[in-house]
């Protein structure tokens, strides 16, 4: 019995990992690599330019508003990607961010950034050699690779208080006065 409860501390102790949430600069680090890093630029670009109470702005305030804008809504994406990953998101990205870091995976990412990912596949045959062909289709195979894209599909949405976000950001950062609902 003392023999069980020694191994049973022991196990405790050393062979459990602690699985985490994802942070936001792991998440950051893995979306940038795969060129994910303009999603929150062509939003605002596009917010700039259709709605009315920021399009009608002087071109030096509506091009300080893309700042705040794309800050505020890469922040959300990389959110909802964490919250997408759960409580142990960190080893999903570790495994993304390893698989990145090989041959293979720059192949993949590099890919990804020239082709986007309709023609990922096309383009990766293309630049990686037969064994890195081999690792990327394992990790495309692979579970971190399937909750990862998962997270794009959520439809968390944006938060309730978005307009009330980005009036503070726009007046922080530009000083352009508008009302929430005008730019929500």
């Amino acid at each position: 019995m003392r023999s069980h409860a020694l191994l049973l501390s022991l196990l405790c102790v050393t062979g459990v990992a602690h699985a985490a949430s994802a942070t936001d600069a792991e998440v950051k680090a893995v979306m940038q690599q795969l060129s994910m890093g303009t999603l929150g630029k062509d939003m605002a670009k596009m917010m700039v330019d259709n709605l009315p109470a920021l399009d009608s702005l002087p071109e030096a305030d509506r091009e300080c508003a893309h700042t705040p804008i794309k800050d505020l809504l890469d922040a959300e994406f990389r959110r909802s990607v964490i919250a997408g990953l759960g409580t142990d998101g960190d080893e999903v990205i570790a495994e993304w961010s390893r698989f990145l870091a090989t041959p293979a995976g720059k192949g993949l990412a590099s890919a990804f950034a020239a082709a986007g990912p309709e023609t990922m596949a096309a383009r990766t045959h293309a630049v990686l050699s037969e064994k890195e062909r081999a690792d990327a289709a394992a990790f495309l195979a692979s579970p971190a690779y399937t909750r990862f894209i998962a997270t794009f599909d959520t439809e968390s949405g944006l938060p309730d208080d978005i307009g009330v976000q980005l009036a503070k950001g726009l007046q922080d950062q530009c000083r352009i006065v508008l009302a929430p609902d005008e730019i929500a």
